[in-house]
């Protein structure tokens, strides 16, 4: 929702609608189209940052991209509402530093559509204060429920172990040789070959000097790792291995032998992003609990009429 309130970008996304009644019914709340619309816009661009703009050709265990995403504007909406009446039993309330800010806010989303886009879905400058306020709302009472969390050092360092065995070649660059020859179409020939060439190099030999004998004009130099060009299996086998060391290895594409000349790591940087990623998610699964706690069995009814004649364009 936070995303929401610092870039919203509305577009009308109703073909054929109805333009009366309501789209869902949240308690006693009936939650309008342009209110709804707000909320699905948001989902629409979350989706494409994830899948791009086919991702609305795919379905989730049978149920279409759009309807999810319409029934997760929903879950979204829910959510505030259920803090926004939550917020005065936690003395939460807006302060004159945040009207300052929502005003901004309404009058850089105000700028962003004609008359006709405001009039198509019954949005008025009142309206949207009033979403962008209760965004803030939720975002303090979010604050309210996370800010005391503290980071279980022992669960996070298990994490992290885990994140990086599954995730190597986001973390270290591997410079790498390579002796490659085909798979045999018939006979065993290559196949004896690299064989021949492994064990002479487990056996001592200049892997430069077996790599010239086996590839004559094969690539000598060292180069980069790139991750997409070999299997799992392959990948797990170089990435077991230490600088200098070799291994043999054998895919669809035909048979390697790499030795690892360095690695590199890439610094905290990236540690320190998945550090904050842990902590985010930490701090949703927390609110998330307790969001549910607060709305325990608030009553969500859709009007059948106005939510099916909702698509994303």
């Amino acid at each position: 929702m936070k995303r929401l309130l610092f870039a919203l970008a509305l577009a009308v996304l109703l073909t054929g609608c109805n333009t009366g009644g309501y789209v869902v019914k949240i308690g006693n709340d009936k939650i309008s189209r342009g209110e709804y619309m707000v909320y699905l816009k948001e989902q629409k661009k979350n989706f494409e940052q994830q899948g791009g703009t086919d991702i609305w050709q795919a379905d989730f265990d049978g149920v279409s991209a759009e309807e999810v995403a319409k029934q997760n504007a929903v879950n979204s909406i829910l959510m505030v509402k259920t803090a926004v009446k939550e917020a005065p039993s936690l003395n939460i309330a807006i302060t004159d530093e945040d009207k300052a800010l929502i005003e901004e806010q309404t009058d850089s989303l105000m700028s962003e559509f004609t008359a006709e886009e405001l009039g198509s879905l019954e949005l008025d400058r009142d309206k949207i204060y009033s979403i962008m306020e209760e965004g803030v709302i939720q975002q303090k009472v979010y604050g309210y429920v996370t800010d005391s969390y503290v980071v279980n050092e022992e669960e996070f360092s298990e994490y992290l172990s885990q994140y990086y065995e599954e995730n190597k070649s986001m973390f270290t660059d591997y410079i790498i040789k390579e002796i490659f020859l085909q798979t045999d179409n018939t006979g065993s020939a290559n196949a004896d070959k690299i064989h021949e060439a492994y064990d002479k190099i487990s056996k001592g030999a200049d892997f430069d000097s077996v790599l010239a004998e086996t590839t004559p004009n094969g690539n000598k130099e060292a180069f980069l790792l790139d991750p997409s060009l070999y299997t799992e299996e392959t990948l797990d086998k170089i990435y077991a291995l230490r600088k200098g060391q070799c291994t043999l290895a054998e895919d669809t594409d035909g048979y390697h032998i790499f030795k690892v000349m360095d690695i590199k790591d890439k610094g905290n940087d990236l540690k320190e992003q998945i550090r904050a990623d842990y902590i985010n998610e930490k701090k949703q699964e927390i609110y998330q609990t307790q969001n549910d706690s607060w709305a325990g069995d608030t009553e969500v009814v859709k009007n059948d009429d106005v939510w099916n004649e909702i698509h994303i364009q």
